[in-house]
This record gives structure tokens, C-alpha cells and sequence, in this order.
């Protein structure tokens, strides 16, 4: 297993060891801007003899094999030779070769290091296989790479990255970890066909990785169902297009043996990672064995453009949260100026579903809530399910139905724009208010120091809250006025010594109080 990632032995699998700073396009010509031939340079960038020292107790190293290319340095792997190159010029490219067997990982082991570089492995063909950019700190970072397909000589390019201007010595081991059943190269990525069948796997040492291909129908969803033998796992699918790991589900927040995951293929090609093996919590080998589903087609689509249209009048529809940042969107044909709820109501198992809504063209919004009410402007609007988003352990598909409800024509407009206009100087009201979002907004002509009251029935809830009436002057600012609980009845008395238009902003927030209300305005003599 292994995959020129990069960790230190006993971390967890980064999602940065799939990162984008790894060049994951399926081609041999992965990048155009690396030489894929495997000659050497004649300039100073031709590489340089390493004259790599060996630790005191290692011995002298045997003579290098004939063949070598021109310009490198040979490197017979030891799991205990510690090499020093001396590296003082930052224009200069270290060139290495060594002898690559199918079937056998190798580890390249950076000990002392604390600049950017740039790592380009090729085959005996002069294919690369992988070129990594990274910045390495006081720990040990390893880099593993096994899936060879070739036997013959690898060679392995290491350069200053862009806009670093010094270097120091590379100190590091190169280590032949012994046969490994899955590569993990990106590029040579084992094949791997959906099915009910498990595939056998084992983590044959820490930090190493198996990487696996599969074809792919666009729009379908995939999911893979593993069992592990030891804590310390990791599973991710890989986008080798954008170069970026999707669904990633890691052990090290979890205790479960068994893990899943899923996601929405974009493209006809994709790559499943595997992990069974921390040096903290799991021996070597690690055995693990792992399912890979083709789930079919989602069933709701993700965007405006590809949404599931519902005809006027639907109160219901099922759906299904197919992966855990999946997203259904429903085009709902609707009355303009009604308010309407949408109730999302979940299967037994997580994760629960949450409701969102927009109008066409705009952001979709929420209340990271299984209901939500809206008021749409034209005939039609759109409607969002997801999932609470919590990564778990395993991952299954969950059912739900999102149920639609008329809440009716908005009575009272709402906002000042729109308010109903009060003429008193006694007038009886009816608000009605239809859902948490529902602002109605009376206004009313006032005189310089006039005097004024608003009153309701009072109603009995479970925390005695009423009616909420806000009162506003024409600029939006709140203005102070008490109400108090008279005998049956609310009631608000107050004077304004300004003369101009007023509103009053009626809203409920207990849901008892989401009902009509009669509320009587009054002029009061000076």
C-alpha cells in the first residue's frame, strides 16, 4: 500500500496527503511542466553525486549496478543508512535512481528538511508517476510509493520550489518496505469493479495507503462499506480530475470497526483510498476488507437547473439523502403573496434533514430546521433538503418526505411599504399570523403630542406571551411602548410628540399565538 503520501509514521491520514499539491491526471505525462524523459542534463541541473553519507555502523555500500542513468545518484534501500547530501546551491537539481520491483514498497524518508521542495518520480520509461510539493518541519516526513508496473530503474528528481532561494543539506533513508498487495500510486491505482463482492486488503505498515480505480456513470452514487480488524483507519474517494479527496471518513474520531461512505460521481474515472494502519492503535499488518457499490442514480437533483418540479397544489413528495453533503431541490409552483411551510420529516435513523428555500436566482437560506415557512413573490419557488452535515462513522442512505402546506394569502403587508393603513379614530383589526416569518404592519397619521392605544385580547399560553407589536416611526426606529396586562385584555397607551406616520409591526414567536388576533386602535383625546 502506499501512495507518495505524506505523514509522519504515526499520524493519522491527512487529507492533505491526497491533496492538491499531489498531480493526480491518469496520464503518464502527468505535468507539462516536468521533463518525462528520463536522460540526463548536461548543465548543473544535471544532478548531483551525491557522495551520501553513510552512519558510522552501516558500512561501506556496495557498488552501484550497471545501467544507472547518467547524472544520478544510485540508492540501494536500507532500513537503517542515513544519507546526507550536501546541498548548497538552489539552482541545482538532486537527481537519485533505484532499482523498482512490481509489487514492493518503498519508503522515502526525509529526516531533516525545512524548505519547499519538489519531488518528481518517474518510471523506467520516464513517465511521472507523482511530483509533490512540500514544506517539511523538525518531524520525519515520509513519502511512499509502491504500485509499480515496470521493473528497471525509478528515478526520483528533487528541486528547490518556486521563489525559495536557499537550501540546506537533505538528510533521509530510503527503505524497500517489503511486497505490498495494492499500490498507492495514484497514477498505476489497482482496478476495481462495483459489486457485492468484498475486496481483501491490509495495511501492511503505518501510514501507507491503498488506492484503487473504478469507472464511473456520471450522476450515479457510489458507496463503500469497509470492515477493519484495528482502529487507526481511513477511507476517502479522490477526484483525480481537480486532484481533491471527497467524503473522507477518518478512525480517529471513531471507535466503530465498520465504516462507510458515499458520494455523486462528476466524471467517467475515480479513485478510492484505503487505510488500515496507525503505528498508535494498530499492528502491522492490518487486514481489512471493503465493498464497492454502484447505488444508481440520485433521485432529486442538486441545482435549479436540474430540480424534481412540483405542480400546484402537491402536499407531499419522498426523497432520499443519498451521500452526506448531498442536497435535493424541488421547483414548487405557488401562489404569489401566500405564505406556505415546508416540513421535512426524517427516517428513524440519522442523519435528520433540514429545509431550506429560495426564490429563482437567489442563495438558498434556512434555519437549520426540519420545517421553514416562506412567502414567495411569483409563481414559482424552490425548495432544499439536507442532511445535518454530522460526519459519522458509517454513512447509509436516508429517506425522508417533505411535506407542503398553503398557509393562505398574507393579510397585512409586511413592511412599512406595504402596511395596512389604520384611519381610527376607533378601528377594529384582524391579524392573522400564519408562521414565525409573518410580519403584518399597520400605520397610522400622527399628531404632535397626540396620545394613542393599541389593545388585544388577552390569551392564555404556556409562558404568557402575546402578541408582539413593535411600533416604528417613518425612519424604522423603535420606538418605546409598554404594554401592560388590564383585566382580560393587553393594552399599549402612549403619546408621540412628533407628528408623521407610525406603523406597528404585529409578530408572534410561541406557537400557540400563530392564530388570528382582533386588536382595537384608538385615538385618545389630548
Amino acid at each position: 500500500m502506499g501512495s507518495g503520501c505524506e505523514s509522519t509514521p504515526d499520524e493519522q491520514p491527512p487529507l492533505s496527503d491526497a491533496g492538491p499539491s499531489v498531480d493526480a491526471g491518469g496520464d503518464a505525462g502527468l505535468d507539462a511542466g516536468v521533463d518525462a524523459g528520463s536522460g540526463a542534463d548536461a548543465g548543473p541541473d544535471a544532478g548531483v553525486d551525491a557522495g551520501a553519507d553513510a552512519g558510522p555502523d552501516d558500512g561501506p555500500e556496495e557498488p552501484p549496478p550497471p545501467g544507472v542513468p547518467e547524472g544520478h545518484t544510485f540508492l540501494r534501500p536500507s532500513a537503517t543508512r542515513v544519507r546526507t547530501v550536501a546541498w548548497t546551491d538552489p539552482q541545482v537539481t538532486l537527481r537519485f535512481a533505484f532499482l523498482g520491483q512490481v509489487g514492493r514498497h518503498y519508503d522515502f524518508l526525509i529526516e531533516e528538511y525545512r524548505r519547499r521542495i519538489v519531488m518528481t518520480l518517474k518510471d523506467p520509461s520516464g513517465a511521472v508517476l507523482e511530483r509533490r510539493e512540500g514544506v517539511f518541519g523538525d518531524s520525519p516526513l515520509t513519502t511512499h510509493w509502491s504500485g509499480f508496473t515496470l521493473e528497471g530503474f525509478y528515478t526520483l528528481e528533487v528541486s528547490v520550489a518556486p521563489f525559495e532561494t536557499t537550501t540546506r543539506d537533505l538528510v533521509f533513508r530510503f527503505v524497500d518496505q517489503g511486497p505490498d498487495a495494492h499500490g498507492d500510486l495514484l497514477t498505476t491505482a489497482s482496478p476495481w469493479l462495483p459489486s457485492e463482492q468484498p475486496l481483501m486488503g491490509q495495511g501492511e505498515h503505518p501510514g501507507e495507503r491503498d488506492v484503487f480505480s473504478f469507472s464511473t456513470v456520471a450522476g450515479h452514487v457510489y458507496s463503500m462499506d469497509c470492515d477493519f480488524a484495528h482502529q487507526g483507519w481511513w477511507l476517502s474517494f479522490f477526484d483525480p480530475v481537480l486532484s481533491y479527496a471527497v467524503s473522507e471518513v477518518s478512525g480517529a474520531n471513531f471507535t466503530e470497526l465498520q465504516a462507510s461512505t458515499a458520494f455523486k460521481a462528476p466524471a467517467e474515472r475515480f479513485l478510492a483510498m484505503v487505510r488500515a494502519n496507525n503505528s498508535l492503535v494498530a499492528p502491522s499488518p492490518s487486514a481489512y476488507q471493503c465493498r464497492l457499490k454502484d447505488e444508481g442514480a440520485e433521485d432529486h437533483g442538486e441545482r435549479m437547473e436540474t430540480a424534481t418540479a412540483l405542480a400546484e397544489g402537491t402536499t407531499s413528495v419522498a426523497g432520499r439523502l443519498d451521500f452526506r453533503t448531498d442536497f435535493d431541490v424541488f421547483a414548487l409552483s405557488v401562489q404569489p403573496g401566500h405564505h406556505y411551510r415546508a416540513t421535512c420529516e426524517p427516517s428513524a435513523t440519522p442523519p435528520d434533514c433540514r429545509v431550506l428555500a429560495a426564490a429563482p436566482g437567489d442563495d438558498f437560506d434556512g434555519f437549520d430546521d426540519i420545517v421553514l415557512a416562506f412567502k414567495p413573490a411569483g409563481t414559482s419557488h424552490y425548495v432544499g433538503v439536507q442532511g445535518d452535515r454530522v460526519l459519522r462513522a458509517r454513512w447509509t442512505s436516508a429517506p425522508y418526505t417533505l411535506r407542503f402546506e398553503d398557509l393562505g394569502l398574507d393579510d397585512h403587508g409586511d413592511t412599512r411599504q406595504t402596511a395596512t393603513p389604520l384611519t381610527g379614530p376607533s378601528q377594529t383589526v384582524t391579524v392573522h399570523i400564519s408562521d414565525f416569518i409573518d410580519a403584518d404592519y399597520l400605520s397610522f397619521q400622527a399628531v404632535a403630542n397626540g396620545r394613542y392605544r393599541l389593545s388585544g385580547d388577552w390569551r392564555d399560553t404556556s409562558t404568557g406571551e402575546q402578541l408582539f407589536s413593535t411600533l416604528y416611526d417613518a425612519q424604522g426606529r423603535s420606538i418605546r411602548a409598554p404594554g401592560q396586562h388590564v383585566g382580560s385584555r393587553w393594552v399599549k397607551e402612549f403619546t408621540l410628540p412628533t407628528a408623521g406616520t407610525y406603523y406597528f409591526a404585529m409578530t408572534a414567536y410561541l406557537q400557540e399565538n400563530l392564530v388570528d388576533h382582533t386588536v382595537l386602535f384608538e385615538v385618545l383625546a389630548p
